[in-house]
């Protein structure tokens, strides 16, 4: 399970090396990696990196939340989906949402997932929430009937 976080985190920092110009490294106590530069800031935190299968193989794969913020606010999560294909881990789809990861069992990804968008005033509305069952298939993300 170590092995694996270190190999999906590594994965996900070459994914913003590839997103931020002259990025900066931070290690901060908790273990939360923040690459930024005067611009934009991308956050790895560890309690944000769920394992498990996701697609169709027997192998373990990961799925990490980004947060990000531009300048000093905090913008849209990335949320990264990360297979293991031929051994290695590779970054399958990232797409930008909101939502909150709950768990990750048996190819199902359950999240809590905003009614409202980030920039209206309901988006914090602790109501406004719901829970959401999602499978991965062909490259997104779709609702689990």
């Amino acid at each position: 399970e170590k092995k694996i976080r270190k190999q999906v985190t590594a994965v996900a920092e070459k994914y913003i090396l590839s997103q931020l110009n002259d990025a900066k490294k931070t290690a901060l106590k908790d273990g939360t990696i923040i690459y930024s530069n005067e611009m934009k800031k991308y956050a790895i935190e560890p309690a944000k990196i769920y394992t498990g299968l996701i697609d169709d193989d027997q192998n373990i794969d990961a799925l990490i939340t980004l947060s990000t913020y531009d300048k000093q606010f905090q913008t849209v999560s990335e949320q990264l989906v990360i297979l293991k294909v031929d051994n290695e881990f590779k970054l399958a789809s990232s797409f930008e949402s909101d939502m909150r990861i709950i768990s990750l069992e048996n190819r199902i990804i359950t999240a809590d997932v905003p009614e409202h968008s980030r920039n209206t005033p309901l988006f914090n509305c602790p109501s406004c929430w719901e829970v959401v069952k999602f499978k991965y298939s062909l490259g997104e993300l779709v609702k689990a009937q």
